[in-house]
């Protein structure tokens, strides 16, 4: 075949005897109920995936953090160089790597554009680089190579040590996937998900170790302030064998039903329609939004697969962690997260490390310990102690979350003295700053009762001034597409209702030194709280300050009005917001919303848009508290994983929309965009408008 063409006689037998070892490997799997394909079947590998099969397995297998690997988006088995790069975790070693990669993608792109030009290669580089491709290749060939030219840093160190975390988990895994009739090598898939770190989140809102998106994960699992049930592996792992067979059983094939769990279930149908076949569908489908990772997804599963079942060639003895035995107890009534540690004779971090699908705020003080929640404890505390000591801390409502909209004529004092909380608290909570800066529009959180705030909040608390973005940066051409109002994008994987839990937990991996998401500032000693606490809220201007700490979305009800003898709400709809959403909120059929608004079933609402919905006597207060948990939730989980490290500008082009511009070119969500552009109207962009966006780093990759 032509991939195979490129690729050296050792790599060809690799390849070969990587095919035989996954179609035996997976005689080994239990089938899906109703399969009708042989077992050898399951996990196929052809020629047309092959050489990409092989170039993952390097990745996974041979290629450190050392190494970028400059190669062809779509024919991965053309390799062109692999370049050294800087493996110190700091923003200067970052740095240097980004403009390093730069330079070697330009370099390839300059001798492609060349060869296309019709000029003989003439340098060793350009011959070795000409050999690449076959002798009847001609301008097109190589004008599209030199737009495909990609960097791939190696990631095997992780992959090993996923493969350590994955110990504690992987039987348990195996008994899920066998209950509900899957392939049991089905198991390997967070290798390619989050090299199993049970902390995985991704800049678009995927979490756990199966990175589970907020949308997908609704359908299977609880996902709340409180609760979040994708950060239990094992609770998420039900989930995901749910998502994969109900793939199945709409695709018929395991290498769709793969790639659909990156894709989309619906994606991969509009494929299939289109295609037919896997093979099809990997040489030659172009859908807008199926790019190289849904491209390689299922060859990057077949790669992992493969190394995992063989870590001894690739990495020798692995010390692999152990499975921890706990003790479950169902909860009678809300619970303070630190009494109860107190009561048990427990650190808080060990009730955090084996309850992980608790969110932060129970930890902090903010809310407590929903009622009815299984809690894991250590196996060596008897449901007669937990009773006991439980008994007494019970608690029959759960802690609120308060929100104060920065309105004109505010001033920090007088919403904290509104809200009866101290200004130091106020201050810290929000990240003020000793000036007490506030804008108008910000949602400032309020204290609660109780409420543990870090003193480091206030030496990180000062909001940026704002910066000067630099000056536009060179784009790869953005995806066009014809659409001028954004439309959120499919989600991909979907989640689970709560299931029988082993009784193991894997245990956490030690924490990480990180920077903060903002930098750290020396309090002025001569401007005290007192002295700001009284100045106005400022407008917001065109280059605002970004404080990271405040939501800025409008989440309040604009106003309300009786129309049928039915009260209804008008709102403002905010980012990563769907019909969906205020349905769940209000608790009512998403139809309900459709028809007070007269929204047929095929339109989706963009931001900014006004939409009404209908409320109760009593659905007013709680509907913004969602709302409000629903953004801080979103950001505070984006901040505890990435960092903002500096900020630059894009210059709108014909066709470029902000689903397309996030998710192809920016890589950032869509709320943190709007977060630096407050006054832009994305439903309206138009050629030459600027945006300032920011540039994330994950606080795991990089200090400062």
């Amino acid at each position: 075949m032509y991939f195979v063409r490129h690729l050296s006689g050792k790599r060809i037998i690799l390849i070969m005897a990587m095919g035989i070892f996954l179609m035996a490997g997976a005689s080994h799997a239990a089938p899906t109920q109703g399969t009708e394909k042989s077992a050898v079947d399951v996990f196929p590998i052809n020629p047309s995936i092959a050489p990409n099969v092989a170039f993952w397995t390097d990745v996974f297998g041979r290629y450190t953090q050392s190494h970028g690997i400059i190669h062809d988006a779509r024919h991965l088995g053309r390799v062109y160089e692999v370049i050294s790069l800087d493996t110190a975790r700091t923003v200067t070693a970052e740095k240097k790597n980004k403009r390093n990669k730069q330079l070697a993608l330009e370099k390839y792109e300059r001798i492609l554009l060349a060869l296309g030009a019709g000029n003989p290669p003439a340098t060793s580089t350009e011959k070795q680089v000409a050999k690449l491709f076959s002798a009847k290749a001609g301008p097109a060939e190589y004008n599209q190579a030199a737009r495909e030219v990609r960097c791939q840093t190696g990631i095997s160190q992780q992959f090993k040590e996923g493969l350590i975390r994955s110990g504690s988990v992987i039987e348990e895994f195996k008994r899920i996937f066998h209950s509900h009739g899957l392939p049991i090598d089905l198991v390997y898939l967070p290798c390619v998900e989050s090299s199993f770190d049970f902390t995985a989140y991704s800049k678009f809102g995927a979490a756990g170790v199966w990175q589970f998106t907020q949308g997908t994960g609704k359908m299977y699992m609880e996902i709340g302030y409180v609760v979040d049930q994708r950060r239990d592996p094992f609770i998420s792992a039900d989930a995901a064998a749910r998502l994969l067979k109900k793939n199945y059983a709409h695709l018929k094939d395991w290498p769709l039903a793969l790639t659909a769990y990156n894709h989309g279930l619906n994606g991969m149908l509009r494929a299939q329609q289109q295609k037919g076949s896997y093979e099809n569908i990997f040489n030659t489908y172009q859908g807008a939004s199926f790019k190289f990772a849904s491209r390689n997804f299922y060859p990057e599963f077949l790669a992992a697969r493969h190394v995992a079942k063989n870590y001894k060639q690739y990495f020798g003895d692995i010390p692999f962690q152990k499975p921890v035995q706990v003790t479950r107890f169902t909860t009678k009534g809300y619970v303070s997260a630190s009494a109860l540690a107190r009561g048990l004779n427990l650190d808080i971090k060990t009730l955090q490390d084996l309850n992980p699908s608790l969110r932060a705020p129970v930890f902090d003080g903010r809310k407590h310990i929903p009622e009815g929640f299984e809690l894991r404890l250590p196996n060596h505390i008897g449901h007669k102690t937990i009773t006991q000591v439980t008994a007494n801390l019970l608690q029959e409502k759960q802690k609120p979350s308060k929100f104060h909209v920065v309105r004109k004529g505010d001033t920090a004092g007088s919403i904290a003295r509104t809200h009866a909380v101290s200004l130091n608290d106020l201050a810290m909570a929000n990240g003020l700053g000793r000036k007490t800066t506030i804008y108008i529009g910000q949602n400032l959180r309020i204290p609660v009762q109780g409420e543990r705030i870090p003193p480091i909040k206030l030496a990180l608390a000062k909001p940026q001034k704002p910066v000067e973005p630099k000056e536009p940066v060179a784009q790869k051409e953005p995806v066009k597409t014809a659409a001028a109002t954004p439309a959120p994008p499919e989600q991909a994987p979907p989640e689970k209702k709560k299931e029988q839990i082993t009784e193991q937990i894997p245990p956490t991996a030690p924490p990480t030194e990180i920077p903060t998401a903002l930098p750290k500032t020396t309090p002025t000693p001569e401007v005290s709280l007192a002295d700001s606490a009284e100045t106005l809220a400022k407008p917001v201007s065109e280059k605002p300050a970004v404080n990271l700490e405040i939501v800025t979305s409008d989440l309040k009800i604009q106003k309300t009005f009786t129309q049928s003898n039915q009260l209804v709400g008008l709102i403002q709809v905010a980012p990563e917001e769907t019909l969906g959403h205020y349905a769940d909120w209000l608790q009512i059929p998403t139809h309900k919303i459709r028809t007070l608004n007269r929204f047929p079933y095929s339109r989706t609402i963009s931001i900014d848009q006004k939409v009404q919905i209908p409320l109760g006597k009593k659905d007013r207060e709680r509907f913004e508290e969602l709302r409000y948990e629903y953004h801080k939730e979103m950001e505070e989980d984006f901040f505890e994983s990435f960092s903002i490290s500096s900020v630059e500008t894009y210059e709108i082009k014909n066709g470029d929309t902000i689903w397309s511009l996030c998710l192809n070119d920016l890589e950032i969500p869509v709320w943190l965009l709007k977060k630096y552009n407050p006054a832009m109207d994305f439903g309206r962009l138009q050629p030459r408008d600027k945006l300032v966006y920011p540039i994330v780093s994950s606080r795991k990759d990089v200090r400062s």
